[in-house]
């Protein structure tokens, strides 16, 4: 959903800013494409287990346009009974009636952006919303009925400092949420906040203290009974996102609308596709019939256990299994990559009997681990 009120200053996703989204244009246009699309690829009946409305906001839409987006995306698979949909949410576009409105549509879960819980940082961000809105929306989800509501929070943000974040934590904790998301702030090019920050960073918080952040985070919410099941993710038992954690292990997954990106795990070694970015170009490829669709790639074998090693070592608890891996590609982690011995000398990953996770500190360097393995032979 790629329509914002407002766009925020360190956002770097492909989505506009607009006063009033052309709501029933785009409805009309994911049904038409997801039409084109089971088609081709012959997923007609499919099961459907997780549906995730993200983007952008979606929340700008209103509980009638979501009611015939979910209904049309339903038609045309076998939905699963306990079938979780997850409706993204910023504060400031929600009242008690739109949430309500949202819940008797099928949504079943809400991932409600926060990002910070103190006005002067929310400022800093660009956002449009208070505190108090934050508080408000997450009063009324839970008025509304919804017993699933996840919160996204940023940390690292210009002049916040570990007691802000840690005041930020406890406030959250205190809501109980049942999943919590945290994102270091990065500053991305092309972003407003990469002109006002991308040079030594002056302003932010030192990368050791981002570090302290994190990890006050995972002690704080571990000892309130959090799960922390991925690297930027934390669930109350049972309440893991099960939409994004399919990303983690390698299954098929369906994008619809402007940038969405796709991915069947076969033929081969498996395909992803993905659409033009432009929303408005997109609705017109769409409406004439033609597609959307920008760039295709099929992954060869040595992509594939790439993915599978990136996406498996951000399972927290879980990890990279040994055994999935070795089925599929016919050699076990140890034996496709090198690199291993130092990452576990240095103690920055655990060898277990199933399967390779993350030490404590290689929670904090997954991207130089990564960066150290290399593929035998390649």
């Amino acid at each position: 959903m790629p329509f914002c009120r407002r766009k925020c200053p360190y956002c770097d996703f492909k989505s506009i800013e607009t006063k009033s989204a052309p709501e029933e244009r785009f409805a009309l246009c994911l049904t038409k494409e997801l039409e084109k699309i089971t088609g081709e690829a012959g997923l007609h009946e499919a099961r459907l287990s997780t549906l995730y409305l993200g983007g952008g906001t979606p929340s700008i839409l209103s509980p009638d346009t979501v009611a015939s987006i979910l209904d049309s995306i339903r038609s045309f698979f076998k939905p699963d009974k306990d079938l979780e949909v997850t409706l993204e949410v910023n504060p400031d576009t929600v009242d008690l009636g739109k949430l309500t409105g949202f819940r008797s549509s099928g949504v079943t879960r809400l991932s409600i952006g926060f990002q910070a819980l103190d006005d002067r940082h929310l400022v800093l961000l660009g956002r449009a919303h208070t505190a108090e809105a934050s508080l408000r929306a997450f009063s009324s989800a839970r008025e509304a009925g919804f017993t699933n509501a996840g919160v996204d929070l940023m940390f690292a943000i210009p002049g916040q400092t570990l007691s802000d974040w840690e005041a930020t934590l406890r406030k959250v904790s205190a809501l109980r949420p049942e999943h919590i998301s945290l994102y270091g702030l990065t500053i991305e090019e092309g972003t407003p906040f990469h002109g006002r920050y991308a040079k030594g960073r002056v302003g932010l918080p030192t990368e050791e203290i981002e570090a302290s952040m994190y990890l006050m985070a995972k002690d704080m919410l571990t000892a309130a009974g959090y799960c922390h099941y991925e690297v930027s993710n934390f669930s109350l038992p049972g309440f893991e996102s099960r939409h994004n954690s399919s990303y983690w292990k390698g299954a098929h997954y369906l994008g619809l609308g402007p940038s969405a990106h796709s991915y069947l795990s076969k033929p081969l070694w498996g395909s992803r596709w993905w659409n033009i970015a432009g929303p408005y170009e997109y609705m017109d490829l769409v409406e004439r019939g033609e597609s959307p669709i920008e760039a295709k790639e099929a992954l060869t074998r040595e992509e594939a256990m790439l993915e599978a090693l990136m996406l498996g070592l951000r399972m927290v608890e879980e990890g990279l299994k040994t055994g999935p891996f070795t089925q599929r590609f016919g050699l076990s982690p140890m034996e496709a990559f090198s690199g291993w011995d130092g990452l576990l000398s240095d103690g920055l990953v655990e060898a277990l009997s199933d399967r390779v996770v993350l030490t404590r500190k290689g929670l904090l360097l997954l991207n130089e681990i990564l960066l150290k393995l290399s593929l035998k032979g390649a």
